[in-house]
């Protein structure tokens, strides 16, 4: 931002449309820089702030956000995805059936309507990186808002089956609950072994956003042919990810599926196609 507040070519001022992205942590977040940008350099004047929200002041920061009138949109991260969408005055089919949003917005009648893209973002940078989803097993790692919206994402486009695994049991009982009456047997609970079966690897964990974190599946399940994608965005290159590609595995990182999804966001938050 130049010293009389111009970014990309654009003033930024009391006019200014803001949205802001929550979660906890936050430095991690890649989307409010490059979120920007898109909307700046199409003309928009709305720009995206990071915001820290603990959980157990979640309901009054969103409920003081939404009371603003110049805030259009809220995107949402980890762990607030489900908490927030309890939060919005109606949801879109994909987010009811998910029970998460990551994004959320100010309709014309000022009610909050939210939405999920999560799942499409990692399905277009697998299909960008080279990917083939329809025909395709997968195993993922995760079994949180990001893991359910990835799995229907990839289900959706035809892969012939997904397994997964999370630390948590309840976790797992609760996303085989939510997609097993939608696509039956080709959804299963599986040990992180199962990656050495798989086409595609997703981890969809917080596994490898803190420095030493166990890999989210043994490397020898890794091996050439494979697409392996992390949700991580800090770091990108993350140990798993690096683990894949000395295997020969092609790879996606968390700022790729952010990518894949920027668009889709953008013109939630503005209300139209950007």
């Amino acid at each position: 931002m130049r010293e009389d507040g111009v970014i990309h070519g654009i003033p930024f001022t009391g006019r200014t449309r803001v949205s802001f992205l929550i979660g906890s942590p936050i430095a991690q977040v890649l989307a409010p820089g490059r979120l920007t940008g898109l909307l700046r350099r199409a003309g928009r004047d709305a720009i995206l702030v990071p915001l820290e929200v603990l959980p157990e002041r979640l309901a009054a920061t969103v409920a003081a956000l939404k009371a603003a009138p110049n805030v259009a949109a809220i995107l949402v991260t980890l762990p607030h995805k489900t908490p927030v969408a309890a939060l919005c005055d109606r949801l879109s089919p994909a987010a009811r059936f998910l029970d998460a949003v990551n994004a959320c917005r100010r309709a014309p009648d000022g009610t909050w309507e939210g939405d999920n893209f999560d799942g499409a973002g990692m399905a277009a940078a697998i299909l960008g990186a080279g990917g083939r989803i329809e025909g395709a097993q997968v195993h993922m790692v995760g079994a949180g808002a990001a893991a359910t919206s990835i799995a229907v994402a990839l289900l959706d486009r035809g892969a012939a089956g997904l397994s997964f695994n999370d630390i948590l049991p309840e976790a797992e009982a609760r996303l085989l609950a939510i997609l097993s009456p939608a696509y039956g047997p080709r959804v299963s609970v599986a040990r992180a072994q199962a990656a050495a079966d798989a086409d595609i690897i997703v981890n969809a964990s917080h596994c490898g956003l803190h420095a030493g974190d166990p890999l989210p599946v043994p490397v020898d399940c890794l091996r050439e042919g494979q697409l392996v994608a992390d949700v991580i965005t800090d770091p990108l290159d993350t140990p798993l990810l690096e683990a894949a590609r000395a295997r020969g595995c092609a790879t996606v990182s968390g700022g790729d599926m952010l990518d894949g999804q920027l668009r889709l966001l953008a013109s939630f938050a503005e209300g139209e196609e950007i």
